[in-house]
């Protein structure tokens, strides 16, 4: 009897014990986009398989005139069809672009900006309809 209650004390404990998988909320996953918002730094990860969505980040960035930022967008193992389209803006304090790139074609781009020259950003937009590939884009606050 003694022996009985202990397996079953031990089962118990054993199953109690036991955990599902984790809850990843974003990064790890097809379709849901990995966000950073930092007051120096922001980053856009996506991993997309026909990924349709129009989504807005309003940056946390705290830039002076005196700053620079240095901007870099990575686009892989793109997998396009014609009606595909997929645009990526930077848009300033007036809602004006100061940045816009079509992703459809594999890239790499790094630029160095003076915010002097360019303007406040402050918003990112992702416009997808049917992105396919690997989306990487990092702005970083850099002071002169």
């Amino acid at each position: 009897m003694k022996n009985n209650l202990l397996v079953l004390n031990i089962i118990t404990l054993f199953i109690a014990s036991c955990v599902g998988p984790p809850d990843y909320s974003d990064g790890l996953l097809e379709n849901v986009p990995a966000i950073v918002n930092e007051n120096d730094y922001f980053s856009l990860s996506l991993l997309g398989d026909k990924y349709t969505e129009k989504s807005e980040w309003n940056l946390d960035l705290d830039v002076t005139s005196l700053d620079k930022i240095l901007t870099t967008m990575v686009v892989k193992d793109l997998a396009i069809g014609a009606s595909d389209s997929t645009y990526l803006f930077l848009v300033d304090e007036q809602g004006d672009t100061m940045f816009s790139a079509g992703l459809f074609s594999e890239l790499v781009v790094t630029s160095q900006d003076s915010i002097i020259v360019i303007g406040f950003p402050k918003k990112v937009i992702l416009d997808s309809d049917n992105f396919s590939g690997r989306l990487e884009y990092q702005i970083i606050k850099t002071v002169e």
